[in-house]
């Protein structure tokens, strides 16, 4: 162990900056400048006290190193600092972590003085300060730095680390570690991201809320930023952003806090990544893979917890998305039937009535059916399950105080409130928040007698009493951050952490009816451990256009993005979901671009299913329509035909975290054209085996689609052509006919061609 000297002094104390200089005189020269440590045979340490300097490798490969800057000063890799703790809702106007403030304590220096490596192979640790140059006396943080659990992927390839970063309580309510990352490394990751796939140069908050409508496109997300309250959210904004990363460097990384953190990756003119935490202590893992972020993949999931099959009957045909009252419902169903869609599902998100008011028709915050909205419930379910069909409905963690009857009584918010089941106020109320015109309770899902009521009302009212097969199990973005818990966690921590919880109830009551195998839910927002908990994820609330701000183009980005934080299962709503009205801001659904969403669900989607949007306009187009519903039957088909090949594809994803919907670098990652961001927002692989490329292009009829190199010779499923890997090519893409290719070998691609061929598609 190296510890600070025992040196006497006589007289006053001298200050602690006199100390150390006195130490590096006469200690640190018998010191080894760089002191290297192994930790096992694959994680080396290099310590310089002198500088000071940290470095942590695996197998050669830098995982976590200081940064020097031009003059060779070294840039304190820990540094701390106070500033404005946030208060409040986080309600439908608050879409990401406010910009920060001017720092009143930001240190500037840090010292690592004491070194224990009486843990070896197994750990180490260091400690020191973190001061203002100058001022270490009146600025000094101290810290304790531990590394430890070197673990070996279970299948063979890739490394991984653990690390806790200490701080001592008081001091600081911010910790920022400032690592190299050099300027032309590629960064991907950070879960579900809709926009950026690259995120170098780029400022990625991690702080779980709504999307926002536009993110980015214009002019609807200036209006809505301007009047209504940031409702347009950014670029970055997301229900499942995490404090994960992956690069093609060789190396990855998580945070296991659940505090919000910010990740600067153009910190230091480029040249290095600034992950900013809201609390301490600071803990997470590095990781090194050797082939293929696969690897990393893998290793990551065995933390996250990893994703099952789902219930097969899910992968036979479409799920309709309908609302509006039992004759509506029947006659679309009965165009559908006409039009030959295969269907599996009917999903009703109104089975629990409406909710009337300035904001339109919104659906009824109350988790029991509706009599009003469905008088004929039962013989409509009949109906349905005779035709193979099965019920679906909604549910979220809200419970509405403000019903629009005399009912407010015998509300479940009543029942909730009175049972102490929603998140608190300090004043130990319930904390009433808004959405629009509605008020509503959140349920407290750290209070054990709270999850087993939401629980039962699952396993009553939706599952036993509306005969439900799956539901989309909405929101969890809301906890507020001055809220009060049960368990009396605070809301700063419990924030991202909740969806996790939320989709944990939402399993826990499907195992316990005995139906995980027969009930799918589908869940929006997520946090580190969702993976292991949720059913299959969907993508949120697209606008109902083809770009890649808030359109048809997100979905494939996202997927791709989150596929690398374990979301292995997902899907997104078939046509999208805003529509809008806005003043310069006109957004209605076209056929056109319904027949496009249905042809890259068909090839990306673990479940297929479509929605009527957030209004039900006849100016928006239906997947039941004279001029949609061919093209809808033809995917339907497509979608069923792809379900063995779906259900293998699961085994691998419950086995060892591999997406469905991978970067084509998952597969081919020594071909340098796939790591480009521009090229990831336009292709992907479906499995092994099929290259895929949608159109996101109004009237588009041909592409550009790149074929990796790794992959032989790529063959179209819809005519046969064959194409050179390694090339760039414009392929045919007209509306019905999506650029599909597999590589050479793949049995599954011949037999689908075969098919494909013998249908007459």
């Amino acid at each position: 162990s190296y510890l600070r000297p025992n040196i006497i002094f006589a007289g006053p104390m001298p200050s602690i900056d006199v100390i150390r200089s006195v130490f590096l005189l006469l200690v640190a020269p018998y010191l080894a400048a760089g002191s290297t440590f192994q930790l096992n045979d694959h994680v080396t340490v290099t310590l310089d006290q002198t500088l000071p300097s940290l470095s942590i490798s695996a197998n050669g490969v830098e995982l976590l190193s200081s940064l020097s800057s031009d003059s060779g000063k070294v840039v304190p890799i820990f540094s701390t600092a106070t500033n404005k703790v946030l208060k409040g809702p986080i309600d439908d106007t608050f879409y990401v972590l406010k910009e920060r403030t001017k720092w009143r304590t930001r240190t500037d220096t840090m010292s690592i003085d004491e070194v224990d490596d009486s843990g070896l192979p197994e750990s180490l640790s260091f400690s020191g300060d973190m001061y203002r140059e100058g001022d270490r006396d009146g600025t000094a943080v101290p810290y304790t730095m531990l590394i430890k659990g070197v673990t070996q992927n279970a299948f063979g390839k890739g490394v991984s680390v653990d690390f806790e970063l200490s701080v001592e309580d008081g001091h600081a309510n911010r910790v920022f570690i400032t690592a190299a990352s050099p300027a032309d490394e590629k960064v991907f990751g950070h879960g579900v991201q809709y926009t950026s796939v690259n995120h170098k140069n780029k400022r990625i908050p991690v702080f779980i809320s709504e999307q926002g409508i536009g993110r980015g496109l214009q002019p609807i997300t200036g209006f809505l930023n301007t009047f209504a309250g940031g409702a347009g959210g950014n670029e970055f904004t997301s229900y499942g952003c995490k404090a994960q990363f992956v690069t093609d460097m060789k190396r990855g990384g998580l945070l296991f806090n659940t505090e919000g953190s910010v990740w600067d990756w153009g910190a230091e003119d480029g040249n290095a990544v600034e992950v900013e935490v809201w609390g301490y202590p600071v803990e997470g893992r590095l990781f090194m893979w050797e082939e293929s972020p696969s690897e990393y993949v893998e290793m990551l999931t065995e933390y996250t917890g990893r994703m099952s099959p789902l219930p097969e009957w899910t992968q036979e045909g479409a799920i309709i998305g309908l609302e509006g009252g039992s004759d509506i419902v029947e006659n679309s169903m009965d165009k559908l039937i006409e039009g030959d869609v295969k269907m599996v599902g009917l999903w009703l998100q109104d089975w629990s009535g409406l909710h009337h008011s300035y904001d339109g028709d919104r659906l009824l915050w109350d988790w029991k059916l509706s009599e009003e909205q469905y008088p004929d419930w039962d013989s409509l379910r009949s109906r349905m399950e005779s035709l193979g069909i099965n019920m679906m409905t909604y549910i979220n963690p809200y419970f509405q105080s403000n019903l629009d009857d005399d009912s407010e009584s015998n509300s479940q918010f009543a029942e909730g409130d009175a049972k102490g089941y929603f998140i608190k106020t300090t004043g130990n109320e319930t904390y009433v928040m808004k959405s629009g015109s509605i008020r509503f309770g959140c349920l407290d899902v750290t209070n054990p007698g709270a999850v087993e009521w939401a629980k039962d009302i699952i396993k009553e009212k939706m599952v036993k009493e509306a005969g439900s097969k799956g539901w989309m199990s909405d929101f969890g973005e809301a906890v507020p951050y001055d809220g009060v818990m049960y368990s009396g966690v605070s809301g700063a921590d419990h924030h991202n952490e909740y969806p996790e919880m939320w989709q944990e109830l939402n399993r826990d009551a499907v195992r316990e009816l005995g139906m995980d195998d027969e009930i799918a839910f589908f869940s929006r927002s997520s946090w580190n451990r969702s993976p292991g908990k949720a059913r299959v994820f969907w993508l949120g609330d697209q606008l109902v256009t083809f770009d890649d701000k808030d359109g048809l183009q997100t979905t494939v980005i996202a997927q791709q993005s989150g596929g690398l934080s374990g979301h292995s299962i997902a899907h997104s709503d078939i046509g999208g979901y805003t529509v809008s009205d806005y003043p310069l801001a006109h957004y209605h659904r076209s056929a056109e671009l319904l027949k496009r969403w249905s042809e890259c669900e068909a090839f990306s989607g673990s479940m297929f299913r479509s929605h009527v949007g957030s209004a039900f306009e006849d100016e928006d187009s239906q997947v039941w329509e004279d001029d949609v519903v061919g093209h809808f039957s033809v995917f339907s088909k497509v979608f069923s035909w792809l379900k063995e090949y779906r259900l293998e594809l699961m085994k691998v994803a419950e086995e060892r975290g591999a997406p469905l919907v991978r970067s084509m670098f998952m597969q081919f990652p020594r071909d340098s054209r796939v790591w480009d961001e521009d090229l990831m927002k336009e292709q992907f692989m479906f499995g092994e085996d099929f290259l895929v490329a949608p159109v996101f292009q109004e009237g588009a009829v041909e592409k550009n689609v790149y074929f990796p190199v790794g992959g032989g010779k790529w063959t179209s499923i819809w005519d046969g052509g064959e194409w050179e890997e390694g090339k760039t090519e414009t392929v045919q893409a007209a509306l019905g006919r999506p650029p599909v290719f597999y590589k050479e070998g793949s049995e599954w691609g011949k037999k689908m061609q075969e098919w494909i061929k013998e249908q007459g598609f």
